[in-house]
């Protein structure tokens, strides 16, 4: 038994070693819960906010309506456009006519059989490019057409290549009309100068700010994937290594969270660690 004596001298309590050790045991029991605790709790709020990064990624594909794939190479750069047939003249600031010249629908057998490519050069006249401030026209690779209803991959060079330049799906007579067809559209330009950020013009028409969603690619590896918003008659500049995009940062959230969560283990180990220790024997 050790006694504690009060400030007066007098007998204050009974205190034995075994019942300091089982409360020093308790204590500690309720530590490591409340570490554990706080370090499960830090990690689902990171992990809330990486899904939400994902989810809004992934919501932007979804609902997509405009999205621009980007390979910017040393020499070259190429670029294609996903559009709803709507909007060629709000966005292209080009006729619906051109397109839809078979009373009111796409001509598709004079389109399969004579190609795409004047079409697409005048449809697609009013996107220029620019490099270090100069502008230039791109040069048209192809363009197709497919049903909404059958949408096809669109966030890589080599699917959007594939897009623009293979008739996949069966296009229906009520699917020639506009409001039913997406557009597949890439251009091609030799005027990149190094690493110069790549800038794409688009025509003022009076629409209104729109989103976009930018695949953006360096010699066919991705930077970043990222939604723009487009003011009437707005640039985009693509620049090399320009930014890091939702897919990135969602890695390296995710890494964060690991790294809170080994440390946040480690710090309970430690603690428990010491709490662990005997205190020193008293004399």
């Amino acid at each position: 038994m050790t006694a504690r004596l009060s400030a007066a001298g007098g007998l204050a309590c009974f205190d034995s070693a075994d019942t300091r050790a089982d409360r020093d045991a308790a204590k500690l029991g309720f530590e490591v819960k409340l570490a554990t605790f706080t370090a499960m709790k830090v990690i689902a709020i990171c992990l809330a906010l990486w899904c939400a990064l994902a989810s809004t990624l992934s919501q932007a594909r979804a609902g997509e309506a405009l999205t621009l794939v980007v390979n910017h190479g040393k020499d070259t750069a190429t670029y294609y456009l996903s559009m709803p047939s709507e909007g060629i003249k709000p966005i292209l600031g080009s006729n619906p006519d051109l397109l839809f010249s078979d009373a009111g629908r796409v001509p598709i057998e004079a389109f399969r059989q004579t190609g795409s490519f004047d079409l697409a050069d005048e449809m697609f006249a009013n996107i220029s490019g620019g490099v270090g401030g100069r502008r230039f026209a791109f040069e048209s690779m192809s363009m197709m057409v497919h049903p909404k209803s059958q949408p096809l991959p669109f966030a890589a060079p080599w699917d959007a290549y594939t897009a623009i330049s293979v008739c996949s799906v069966d296009n229906a007579k009520d699917q020639l009309v506009p409001g039913e067809l997406q557009i597949y559209h890439g251009g091609f330009t030799d005027q990149v100068t190094g690493d110069a950020p790549l800038s794409l013009y688009f025509p003022k028409t009076g629409r209104a700010a729109l989103d976009i969603v930018v695949h953006h690619y360096e010699n066919g590896r991705l930077v970043g994937t990222y939604v723009e918003t487009l003011a009437d008659g707005g640039t985009l500049t693509i620049g090399v290594g320009q930014r890091l995009g939702l897919a990135s940062l969602a890695k390296a959230s995710m890494m964060w969270i690991v790294l809170i969560g080994v440390g946040l283990g480690a710090l309970v180990l430690i603690r428990s660690r010491f709490r662990d220790e005997p205190p020193p024997a008293s004399t």
